[in-house]
């Protein structure tokens, strides 16, 4: 991983192959990430309004729900950032293909921040691992 994002706070590292495309909206930035030829992408929503990280990851599963109605969710949690992450692991299928998504919320100093990640089974790469690898370089910045 060599590319970075740095701002507001919070740094993480991704391949630098992977397009990047950042969207400031008042007190909510998204930086939305996604590998070359790919259905698999990354949305990491940095929200410096909103307080309870479980509230906006039960959010971003019940946007998923409304357009997968059966999908399947566990809770899921992690360490990211030395903060205690909250979320869901998500299975669902759209075009007759198996889908996975990775929601994970935590509460830095400043903000709330919301890591989502999907991906295909029939993506030849291994996204799973890479997403898991952007969640594990989070780091707060001053």
């Amino acid at each position: 991983m060599t590319g970075v994002y740095q701002e507001h706070g919070i740094r993480f590292q991704y391949p630098d192959e992977w397009a990047v495309e950042i969207n400031d909206d008042g007190p909510v930035t998204t930086v939305a990430l996604q590998p070359a030829g790919g259905l698999a992408f990354a949305l990491v929503t940095l929200d410096r309004e909103a307080t309870d990280a479980e509230v906006l990851a039960d959010q971003a599963l019940e946007a998923m729900r409304e357009e997968y109605p059966d999908l399947s969710a566990t809770p899921a949690g992690d360490s990211i950032c030395g903060k205690e992450a909250v979320g869901h692991n998500v299975e669902f299928t759209s075009l007759d293909m198996n889908n996975l998504c990775s929601i994970r919320c935590f509460r830095s100093r400043d903000q709330t921040v919301l890591v989502f990640a999907q991906w295909s089974e029939l993506d030849e790469d291994d996204f799973e691992t890479s997403f898991g690898d952007l969640r594990r370089s989070f780091a707060e910045t001053d």
